[in-house]
């Protein structure tokens, strides 16, 4: 393949990745076809898959990537020895929500469009195995965060990382559609994400 015809690949397949990510965010993963990225991307119904050959991996190369550097973001807080447990949680926390709201409705895409069950122990797709890596990043920020969690037994664990996964989403679902600014809107509410992060944390060594 020639310099030319090559780099004409690459952007084709550039622009139906940007196509079906602005479909996927804006009709939901399951209502978008093949047909309609290939419209939208300027390519023929037919053509689409000599680059991607359906829309399961057209969605694992648009979010694969992203996650991947989240998980490093995630790791760089948890390693990082100045902070306490219940700092590597809160920056674990904020990373996602920054991360989801920098993304806007495109977060529900990358997180929940074909996903299976975080205690999945051998997940089909590499975007799922990533998916639940990151939550059991999250569990272990949990944990190290709330003295004693070692005694408990695994399905207790893994509920109370839902919870604080439930509060986390919520609390996106909540300003994934703001007008304000990111940065401004994230500087006002961070804080209260921290203490519902705190409150919460309280309520779950109480019980």
């Amino acid at each position: 393949m020639t310099s030319r015809r090559k780099q004409l690949t690459e952007d084709m397949k550039a622009a139906i990745r940007q196509a079906a990510a602005e479909l996927f965010a804006e009709r939901g993963y399951p209502s978008v076809t093949m047909r309609e990225i290939a419209k939208q991307a300027g390519c023929s119904h037919t053509a689409i898959y000599l680059y991607f050959k359906n829309k399961e991996e057209l969605l694992q190369q648009i979010a694969i990537p992203s996650l991947l550097e989240l998980e490093n973001g995630f790791l760089a807080e948890m390693e990082n020895p100045a902070l306490s447990p219940m700092d590597k949680l809160l920056a674990v926390c904020r990373r996602y929500v920054v991360f989801c709201l920098s993304n806007g409705s495109l977060h529900t895409v990358l997180f929940m469009s074909g996903s299976v069950r975080v205690d999945d122990p051998a997940p089909a797709l590499e975007i799922n195995v990533i998916r639940n890596r990151l939550f059991a990043h999250m569990k272990a920020a949990l944990e190290q965060a709330m003295p004693g969690a070692a005694t408990k037994d695994a399905e207790t664990a893994i509920n109370e990382a839902r919870v604080l996964f439930y509060y986390i989403q919520g609390y996106v679902s909540t300003y994934t559609s703001h007008e304000e600014p990111t940065a401004l809107l994230l500087e006002r509410i961070l804080p209260i994400f921290d203490f519902g992060i705190v409150t919460l944390l309280r309520g779950i060594k109480s019980h």
